[in-house]
């Protein structure tokens, strides 16, 4: 069953691309501007009308939509994604650098906030009503309502007056002492030995990915929280309780295994949310990620790196809910996908 739920979605999958792709041409196609400009290098002059027509030849713009359609779609599911426009570097080098630069906050952001929100939620859950518990439950709902891009830009102006340097993904002194393996700062200051890049990785990472995990931690809280309290009045924990057993043994052994499930799911969506809030907090510290190459794409009309950046974000997304699915059928058996 696990492996036709997969097949399915690796077909709705293709389908889900394939529409993402042909949206964004069509949103592109009718957005003022001409990508053949930006191609050329701007022109001005006598010629420049002549050197913008043969850039609307070598680009295809002069073939009839659909046409165009059909090129951009087939070139991308066969890995040809084009030149940037505005780079001129291969969209598919911009695209998986940018993506690595916003999947390091990310990755990190959720190693922090799910096992602290687990936590938290479960001392809100056992000692609810307390003060204790009401002090988590103010807090979560500030740091749900509390706007990332606010605190991303007072974070940043706190370090600086620090002296602390946050800014941009590593020290430009760094750079040409590490072997770029998988595009990850943190791993490949590790693989070339750099203890002392690594860490000033880690530090630049460390205060965007801080703010990331805002929401999802203090999301966590509240599920753990509303999940175990239904489950800690339920027959089976009281009965653990009689025989003996301690509150948080019982809640680690028995109550949380129930919370996963929902935990799961919703970890899906808020995944597809943080996406969103790295994109605006990156732009802040200054990282190379998905958020500033879209920004820097879209006033230039360059639609092939515009439809790679917007293809890619749509796999990480549907990978998300893939993988969410798929862990709650492995904790929940009786979950039909």
């Amino acid at each position: 069953m696990l492996l036709a739920y997969v097949l399915k979605r690796v077909v709705l999958s293709i389908l889900i691309i394939f529409g993402v792709i042909a949206l964004s041409y069509v949103l592109i196609y009718i957005m003022p501007g001409n990508p053949a400009y930006t191609w050329v290098g701007k022109p001005k002059g006598p010629k420049a009308a002549e050197a913008i027509q043969i850039a609307v030849r070598e680009l295809g713009l002069d073939k009839p939509f659909y046409i165009q359609l059909y090129e951009v779609t087939t070139r991308f599911f066969s890995f040809n994604w084009g030149v940037s426009l505005r780079f001129k570097q291969p969209v598919a080098t911009i695209a998986i650098r940018s993506l690595v630069a916003t999947l390091e906050v990310l990755i990190i952001a959720y190693v922090i906030a799910i096992p602290l929100g687990i936590l938290i939620g479960s001392i809100a859950a056992l000692y609810r009503s307390s003060l204790g518990d009401k002090a988590i439950y103010t807090l979560t709902s500030i740091l749900i309502a509390s706007p990332r891009f606010w605190l991303a830009a007072l974070t940043l102006i706190i370090l600086q007056a620090l002296n602390v340097n946050v800014f941009g993904r590593i020290g430009v002194e760094y750079q040409p002492t590490i072997t770029i393996v998988t595009g990850s700062y943190i791993i490949d200051s590790l693989i070339s030995g750099r203890i002392d890049a690594f860490l000033d990785a880690l530090t630049r990472t460390l205060p965007p990915a801080l703010l990331v995990s805002l929401y999802p931690f203090a999301l966590v809280v509240r599920i753990v929280r509303i999940s175990l309290s239904e489950k800690l009045h339920e027959e089976y924990f009281r009965q653990a309780l009689s025989y003996g057993i301690s509150g948080w043994y019982a809640v680690k052994r028995y109550a949380l295994r129930s919370v996963i499930p929902v935990l799961a799911q919703i970890m899906g969506i808020t995944i597809a949310y943080s996406l969103v809030d790295v994109a605006t907090i990156e732009s802040v510290f200054g990282r190379e990620g998905v958020g500033i190459a879209l920004a820097k794409a879209i006033p230039y009309n360059d639609y092939p790196l515009i439809i790679g950046l917007l293809t890619v974000v749509s796999i990480a997304f549907i990978i998300s809910f893939t993988v969410a699915d798929i862990v709650h059928k492995l904790v929940d058996p009786r979950v039909r996908i």
